[in-house]
């Protein structure tokens, strides 16, 4: 469905530009003022290099926008993958200390009542 509405989309420009190139097919002189150039230009040439233009500037500006965020995605990607192979390195060592048995009991914590009758008994 949707590239059968890309192509709808498409075909819609395509027509709009055929109809702007047939209608402005009139030579314009196009000169940037300050410096020695001229040009004698159709107008649909001028028109859609405008916009072409325009189009670049745009997703130039806008890549330009998510530059730091590309940069920080990256830095979580790597702070990710350090983890995930601190986590497997953690679980091989959980397994390895797992597969030589049990840990030795803790001693049980002295209490004050033994305490007491240790110090009265001596």
């Amino acid at each position: 469905m949707l590239k059968f509405i890309s192509l709808i989309l498409f075909l819609i420009i395509a027509l709009v530009v055929a109809m702007l190139s047939i209608a402005n097919r009139e030579t314009v002189t196009f000169s940037l003022d300050p410096l020695p150039f001229v040009f004698d230009l159709p107008l649909y040439i001028l028109l859609l290099a405008a916009g072409f233009l325009g189009l670049l500037i745009g997703a130039l500006s806008g890549w330009l926008r998510r530059t730091s965020a590309r940069m920080e995605s990256r830095s979580l990607h790597r702070k990710l993958d350090e983890m995930t192979a601190r986590n497997e390195k953690l679980g091989t060592e959980l397994e390895q200390e797992r597969a030589k048995g049990p840990a030795p009991a803790a001693p049980p914590p002295s209490t004050p009542a033994r305490q007491l009758e240790h110090h009265a008994a001596s």
